[in-house]
């Protein structure tokens, strides 16, 4: 396996057959660290497990959140795994379950330091598809500076859509927070059936992959 806290997780590789995403809110840069050492630990010795492909966690530059982004090859290997944890707690927050819908890369060669990851709630999987071309096809697929590629993925019980928005610094996506798109992005998924949730800004704090 190789470890790495700079090489974000490839969105696009072809064995993935289903993505696991779980927000979590920790409170202070501190506690941000100790999650991050608990939910990368079960993958740091030993050999791979079936059917793992990576496991990334990414803080929040505000300070109080982590995000975790598990690639695995089934759902169903990703349960084998967690149930033979020695502290596998059946109650604890499931992550939602998501597979790729589609995207684009903006800034080939470019390297992405900063993820923007914004939800939107949606009704069904009809919402799913047009709110995210609604997207690609629109605002989101045209250059921004330092927007290195937007990755749209869909849930697998099709309440949400995740946008899986790479940059190449915070200053670049703040940036954009100041000039028309937001708007546009805004408008483009104004439509029954699909509400904003937001996103924050997050940098790698380490990857695990395959």
């Amino acid at each position: 396996m190789t470890m790495s806290t700079t090489r974000f997780p490839d969105v696009n590789r072809a064995d993935v057959g289903i993505v696991l995403v779980a927000p979590l809110y920790v409170g202070t840069p501190e506690l941000q660290r100790s999650e991050v050492d608990r939910v990368m630990a079960p993958y740091r010795e030993g050999a791979a497990p079936e059917g793992f492909l990576s496991m990334s966690a990414f803080t929040s530059t505000d300070g109080i959140n982590v995000l975790t982004y598990a690639q695995w090859t089934s759902d169903d290997a990703y349960r084998a795994f967690v149930r033979g944890l020695d502290d596998f707690d059946e109650d604890a927050t499931e992550p939602v379950r998501y597979k790729l819908y589609r995207g684009r890369i903006l800034e080939p060669g470019s390297i992405a330091r900063v993820l923007v990851a914004p939800v939107f709630d949606v009704d069904g999987r009809d919402r799913q598809r047009r709110s995210a071309d609604a997207l690609v096809d629109g605002p989101l697929g045209k250059p921004f500076p330092g927007l290195v590629a937007s990755h749209f993925h869909h849930s697998t019980d099709g309440t949400r859509v995740l946008n899986w928005a790479e940059w190449v610094d915070e200053d670049a996506h703040l940036r954009f927070g100041e000039s028309s798109l937001p708007h546009e992005c805004f408008e483009a998924i104004t439509m029954p059936g699909v509400r904003g949730i937001g996103g924050n800004r997050y940098i790698l704090a380490e990857s695990i992959t395959v």
